[in-house]
């Protein structure tokens, strides 16, 4: 009897032993930090580029010609065109070509175009005490150049159109189009070229 009272106790003992030690077991684990999976990280002597930056588009591609030249190149088309077509019979033919000339690069093809009506023409405007007004009107851009290599240098070519009204015993306008070229150079945008690019739309006389 004794014997069985001595096992009992020893299993009891060796039980009890087992529970605290599950006890403190899971009392530690609880209680002990958690390694938290920090990410990884690569570090290299390059900053980082992204999709973003390598990405060439259209919109990073500089201009052949800056807006600004281009606003210039079309004020001289402007004020050429108009030039041509202004006059009176009291304009002296020679300061009216001095300042029209001076408008473009100077080329002989460019300033054989610009004059005033000569011969007849010129003696009806003087009889007549005629007068002339003109106005232009740029319409779109059809070249557009800046290839210095070659020797040809900025340039841009524009289609525009001009309605000339003369004042001369009746009055009438006529409309023309005109590719006109305007180029950069000497430090200064001067018309180079122009070619009538329409047969012309002669308004219907008006009485003046």
């Amino acid at each position: 009897m004794d014997r069985r009272r001595s096992i009992i106790l020893a299993i009891s003992l060796v039980a009890v032993a087992m529970v605290a030690g599950l006890l403190v077991a899971s009392r530690s684990q609880r209680h002990a930090p958690s390694a938290a999976a920090a990410p990884s990280t690569t570090t290299t002597g390059s900053a980082t580029t992204t999709d973003e930056d390598t990405d060439q588009s259209a919109d990073n591609v500089p201009p052949v010609i800056t807006s600004e030249e281009l606003a210039a190149a079309h004020g001289v088309m402007r004020v050429y065109l108009t030039a041509l077509g202004t006059y009176t019979y009291s304009t002296d033919p020679a300061v009216w070509t001095l300042k029209a000339k001076a408008l473009t690069d100077g080329s002989k093809s460019i300033t054989d175009q610009t004059t005033l009506p000569t011969g007849r023409a010129w003696a009806q405007c003087e009889q007549s005490r005629c007068s002339s007004t003109a106005t232009a009107t740029l319409q779109r851009d059809t070249v557009i150049s800046n290839a210095p290599v070659d020797g040809a240098g900025r340039s841009v070519t524009t289609l525009a159109s001009t309605d000339v009204t003369l004042h001369q015993n009746t009055t009438s306008t006529q409309s023309n189009s005109f590719s006109i070229t305007a180029t950069y150079t000497h430090g200064a945008w001067k018309v180079s070229g122009l070619q009538l690019a329409g047969v012309g739309d002669a308004g219907s006389p008006e009485d003046s």
